[in-house]
């Protein structure tokens, strides 16, 4: 996981950088109230949300999910010695419960011979950056669970399905935070909530960053 640790924040940086041109908003850096709420074994409980397919800025590399890597005109080059295995990188805008725009996110999944492995790199510039982590997600596994849904590629596809991408078992950590975020310990449960698929391969729902954080000791 270090390696996707560092692959994600440089990403991250690339996509911010990328998403300047096309996201207008991103030099406002507007600070609206924490969605957050307490929880009864401490900390405080934020979710983080993605709406698709609107909040999709970029993503590549098509070996990892041929349904989620869709070439954009602001898709991020990726270095050579990169390409050489399996690959997922993904941008999106990020909402707050509220379904306010506050940030950008970089979604990086990769797999070497240590195992598998995501990180979301979340920046809300007017709170400051996070860092998610977690073990384990199968290649393709969204692709895998639609199909067993009825999805076929191809042709169009509707209905509701949930997938949980992080560890049952205790589900993705807080690595790392800045700013508002820094020094805090914490979990996540990333969920996709689908509802369609359109021939072009294009998804409809939203991701949900489920996180619940508290000070580090």
């Amino acid at each position: 996981m270090r390696t996707a640790f560092f692959i994600a924040v440089l990403l991250g940086f690339s996509g911010v950088l990328a998403a300047a041109h096309f996201v207008p908003w991103m030099g406002q850096h507007t600070r609206l109230p924490s969605q957050t709420e307490v929880v009864a074994s401490g900390g405080r409980a934020e979710q983080f949300l993605i709406r698709l397919p609107v909040d999709r800025i970029a993503a590549t590399g098509a070996a990892a999910s041929p349904l989620r890597a869709v070439q954009s005109a602001a898709s991020v080059a990726l270095p050579p010695e990169l390409t050489a295995r399996p690959l997922l990188v993904e941008h999106f805008k990020v909402r707050d419960a509220a379904g306010n725009v506050i940030g950008l996110a970089a979604r990086h999944w990769s797999s070497d011979g240590r195992g598998m492995g995501t990180a979301w790199s979340v920046l809300i510039p007017s709170r400051g950056a996070l860092l998610l982590t977690a073990p384990g997600e199968a290649k393709a596994a969204l692709d895998s669970a639609l199909q067993k849904a009825g999805y076929h590629p191809g042709s169009a596809w509707s209905g509701t399905l949930a997938v949980e991408l992080t560890p049952r078992n205790g589900g993705g950590e807080l690595a790392a935070g800045s700013d508002e975020f820094e020094k805090l310990d914490g979990d996540y449960k990333e969920i996709w909530n689908l509802t369609g698929v359109s021939e072009t391969g294009e998804l409809r729902g939203t991701i949900e960053l489920d996180t619940v954080t508290r000070r580090g000791s």
